[in-house]
């Protein structure tokens, strides 16, 4: 009796002792919540609080199949490439030349749209009819010859337009343009770089057309003419067969928008065949005043110009070498309020209706 007494207390015993082994390991320092985390300055552990565990109910799976599943790709799409082919030239239809304001020679006699020749050549009846007496204009295609001008052979002042002949016909008898020139006149009123630099500073020749092209410096522009005088520009001019010339006593003079279309085609021819001649034209390119032609046309191909303008005379001009596909010069003279955006306004419509009929030129 006493025996299995005994065996059984050792028993209770030691299953005693293992339930309390089992709970202490249960209870070490890996005790759910708790995760062992080293701050290094103090050599703690800190507490940090581990997501819940979430059961999420276990979603059938649908069986996985050995059937082979076809697959049918979607039917092959071709892209169709469209290429807009460039207009054909057409005949010139008869009587689109006939019945305008202005007159036309030298027409090319094909033509990639008559329909938009005739709505433009219509929109220049228009505003020549707006403006009557107070435009002139001349525009010819270099590549063609033609010519379309409106009351081209009215004088008006030139004023400043006569700048960039006079330089250019500097350039081409080959002054130098390291020429120190010292300032001995200034135009009266002028407000310009070399009034404000004053009698007795040095210019080169280079800077004074620079001066005369970009800002259109009055006295920059005397300065030359007083140094390297005009009779070599009357000459040129004459030449040309342009009506006006320049005088001790007059440095400006009046002209015609056939004289000053001339005098631009020239420039053009210039510039197409001497570095001078493109130095020129660049800085037409880049004047400080660019609110007539160039506002029109800038933003499609370069255009290098020389305007003029006097309020006295109320007078303001524009004289444009546009470098389209074909390119073209265009002179426009007007007798306004020089300067303004009402004055401005009929520079961009002439301009406009005039790239339009340039594009339609077809070269033969």
């Amino acid at each position: 009796m006493c025996n299995k007494f005994i065996k059984v207390r050792n028993a209770v015993k030691r299953a005693a002792a293992v339930c309390l082994a089992l709970t202490l390991c249960s209870c070490g320092s890996q005790a759910a919540g708790f995760t062992p985390k080293a701050d290094i300055d103090r050599e703690e552990y800190t507490y940090t609080e581990t997501p819940e565990e979430t059961t999420a109910e276990t979603t059938p799976q649908p069986e996985e199949t050995t059937e082979a599943t076809t697959t049918t790709a979607p039917p092959e799409t071709t892209t169709e490439v469209t290429t807009t082919e460039p207009p054909k030239p057409v005949g010139l239809q008869d009587g689109v030349l006939d019945g305008h304001r202005f007159g036309v020679t030298k027409f090319s006699h094909k033509v990639y749209s008559n329909t938009k020749v005739k709505k433009a050549f219509a929109k220049l009846d228009d505003i020549c009819d707006d403006y009557g007496g107070t435009i002139s204009f001349a525009y010819k295609n270099l590549s063609t010859g033609t010519i379309i001008t409106y009351n081209a052979d009215t004088q008006y002042d030139i004023c400043s337009t006569v700048k960039a002949p006079f330089c250019k016909n500097l350039l081409a008898k080959r002054v130098d343009p390291k020429d120190e020139i010292n300032i001995s006149v200034i135009w009266d009123q002028d407000g310009g770089e070399v009034a404000k630099g004053g009698i007795g500073k040095t210019y080169t020749t280079k800077e004074l057309i620079r001066l005369a092209i970009t800002q259109s410096d009055n006295s920059a522009y005397y300065n030359l003419v007083n140094y390297y005088g005009y009779e070599s520009f009357n000459k040129q001019c004459a030449q040309l067969g342009v009506s006006y010339n320049l005088g001790s006593s007059w440095i400006f003079n009046y002209g015609t928008a056939n004289d000053l279309l001339k005098q631009y085609v020239d420039i053009y021819k210039y510039a197409a065949k001497t570095e001078r001649g493109k130095w020129l034209v660049k800085l037409m390119t880049k004047t400080e005043l660019e609110s007539q032609i160039t506002a029109a046309l800038g933003d499609k191909y370069p255009v290098a110009h020389k305007y003029g303008s006097d309020w006295d005379q109320k007078c303001y001009h524009d004289c444009a070498i546009c470098y389209a596909d074909s390119p073209f010069v265009l002179i426009i003279m007007t007798s306004q309020e020089p300067e303004t955006k009402e004055s401005d306004k009929v520079f961009h419509k002439l301009a406009k209706q005039f790239d339009i009929i340039n594009d339609q030129i077809v070269a033969e």
